[in-house]
C-alpha cells in the first residue's frame, strides 16, 4: 500500500513526461519502479532477474516489459550505456523530488526543427 501512495505521487508528472515523449502513459508504473534500481553512479543494470522482479510488480508480461524498455530507450528517457546498463533521462530524476513532497520542474523548449525537454 505504501509503494502505491508513492506511485501516486509521481503518477501524473511521469505520464505527462511520458505523453511529452509521444508514448503510453501506461509506462508510468514501470518507471516508477526502476527508481530504487539505480546505483550510486546513476545507472540502472538490467538482466533478466530485474526484468522478472518488474513483471511481477508490474504485472506485466516480460514480453511487454522487453517492448516498454525498448520504447523507453528509443524516446531517450531510458539511455543505453552498454549492454544492460542504463541510465535515466535527467527528467525522470526529478520525479524523485515529489517523494520528498518537493517540487518537479522541467522546461519545455521549442525550436522549428525540433522539441527539447530538459530541468533546470
Amino acid at each position: 500500500m505504501q509503494e502505491n501512495a508513492e506511485f501516486k505521487k509521481v503518477q501524473p508528472f511521469l505520464e505527462d513526461v511520458l505523453v511529452l515523449h509521444g508514448v503510453s502513459k501506461n509506462m508510468s508504473q514501470l518507471l516508477f519502479e526502476l527508481f530504487p534500481y539505480i546505483n550510486p553512479e546513476g545507472h540502472i543494470i538490467i538482466n533478466a532477474y530485474l526484468k522478472k522482479e518488474m513483471a511481477q510488480k508490474t504485472k506485466m508480461s516480460k514480453g511487454t516489459i522487453d517492448n516498454t524498455l525498448s520504447k523507453l530507450n528509443e524516446v531517450g528517457l531510458l539511455i543505453r550505456l552498454d549492454r544492460g546498463t542504463y541510465e535515466l533521462h535527467s527528467v525522470i530524476h526529478e520525479a524523485k523530488k515529489l517523494l520528498k513532497d518537493e517540487t518537479a520542474t522541467m522546461k519545455i523548449s521549442y525550436t522549428e526543427q525540433k522539441r527539447k525537454i530538459e530541468t533546470n
